[in-house]
């Protein structure tokens, strides 16, 4: 998700089944840079006008198939939990009280979801329903500016210190999500997004403005970022990005991994690709899309065990084939858009030949192959850049793209090598013409003249 979103995302399942039991290795991640203390639990309430929120003791994540009851004051209930038990007289129901079973699936306009509801977090503006209306011109086709899995994205004006409606080129833009009607997965992705953008604030992370839940709808509201998604650059018709701007936006989308990795409890971005990757009009690398993120392994073990979502193409392939999740398997895929950087050509792409449809599979063999490496690389590039860096990305690509999870470099390290890579520069053609003089290149005439 995120401002543009056209492709969406190639899922199988939308439960989560429970963390492995079984011991692997440690993944060893290092102190977040810049972590925040984290916002009180995520908790719902009801729409209700005066009321003061408070905080429950803990959050659960169970969903259940209670009939809506009316809602009593003051009595607080989990965004995880949006049924109705029936309240007691006098005495206000806990929500560590075991939940009835949980259902299947969560769709919206079906029992265990509620019309309406509301998040209490200090970082985030709850808008209404009518505010972001407005503020989309009604949510008309003319203001939609992109379309995923989630739901379609809409352009939209609100007032830079008020975050109130405004009229079209007054204030500030933002970027408006909303959900499917029909989508099963709507609620737990609004969630995640939710939980996570409302708490880690980064420089390469997509700023959260807001949300809002009504009438069955789930909204989300960001910052708007002009120049779209680096899927846009890459693979549409016309000039191309510069080498010096896709290394940019490389080194950036790295550092927002870097520092999801190395958050208090190590966020496992899980759905990182080129369409998750917004730029603004400085080109700026920013990740948006936190419908799928999920929180790393604990107690020692290296993984958990989910079932498979993603998009196909970006997915590390021990996840695809055991659901075995592990931070490293965020660098698989960030190995896999730092080779459509090279190349221009996307991960998969069903009108290329049988044998190059698969980027990854058909590139690795020539990507260890310092000869060949220019025959990979972006037409659109006409060959301003420097080789040197080329072939050290290029090694850097197939060390994130190993099969074995242990055998590829954390994002700290790849952050560290792109930075490296960033210093090399193209030799300009005099010098290295004299140089290759001084040294006998064989590529050199030898015409006997002296000066």
């Amino acid at each position: 998700m995120g401002n543009f979103c056209p492709n969406g995302s190639s899922s199988v399942g939308h439960e989560e089944i429970p963390v492995s039991t079984k011991p692997l290795p440690a993944v060893k991640h290092g102190q977040n840079p810049v972590n925040q203390k984290a916002p009180p639990p995520v908790v719902v309430m009801p729409p209700a006008r005066g009321s003061n929120p408070k905080f429950p003791a803990a959050e659960t994540r169970t969903v259940d198939n209670t009939p809506r009851q009316k809602q009593q004051e003051k009595k607080p209930r989990s965004v995880d939990d949006p049924s109705r038990e029936k309240q007691q007289e006098k005495k206000p129901r806990s929500v560590e009280t075991p939940p009835s079973k949980p259902v299947e699936k969560q769709g919206v306009g079906k029992k265990a979801v509620p019309p309406s509801g509301k998040i209490v977090t200090p970082n985030l503006k709850m808008f209404t329903l009518t505010d972001l209306m407005t503020a989309t011109k009604n949510f008309r086709p003319e203001s939609m500016i992109g379309e995923g899995g989630f739901g379609q994205v809409f352009k939209g004006w609100v007032d830079e210190e008020t975050l109130s409606p405004s009229r079209a080129g007054v204030g500030i833009p933002i970027a408006v999500k909303k959900s499917n009607p029909d989508s099963a997965q709507g609620l737990h992705e609004w969630q995640c997004e939710v939980r996570f953008l409302g708490k880690f604030h980064h420089p390469n992370l997509v700023k959260l403005l807001g949300y809002c839940w009504e009438e069955n709808q789930f909204l989300l509201v960001y910052e708007f970022l002009p120049k779209g998604s680096l899927e846009n650059h890459l693979f549409s018709k016309g000039d191309g990005l510069t080498w010096d701007t896709r290394l940019k936006i490389a080194i950036e989308a790295a550092q927002g991994l870097t520092f999801l990795h190395n958050s208090e409890k190590s966020v496992i971005y899980r759905d990182f690709k080129a369409s998750n990757i917004l730029l603004d009009s400085n080109f700026n690398a920013k990740l948006s899309d936190f419908g799928l993120a999920k929180h790393g392994p604990i107690n020692g073990y290296s993984h958990v065990t989910t079932r498979v979502m993603g998009t196909q193409g970006y997915a590390a392939p021990e996840y695809v084939a055991t659901g075995h999740l592990y931070v490293l398997s965020d660098v698989y895929g960030f190995g896999v858009v730092l080779l459509e950087l090279l190349t221009g050509l996307r991960a998969l792409d069903p009108n290329r030949p049988s044998a190059q449809q698969n980027l990854v599979e058909w590139a690795k063999p020539v990507l260890s192959q310092k000869k060949k490496i220019q025959k990979l690389m972006d037409p659109r590039l006409e060959h301003k850049y420097p080789l040197l860096a080329v072939t050290k990305t290029a090694a850097l690509i197939l060390r994130c793209l190993e099969a074995d999870p242990k055998n590829r470099p954390p994002m700290d390290d790849v952050l560290r090598e792109l930075e490296i890579v960033r210093t090399i520069r193209e030799q300009p053609k005099e010098e290295k013409r004299n140089r290759n003089n001084g040294h006998g290149s064989p590529h050199v005439r030898k015409t006997g003249r002296t000066r």
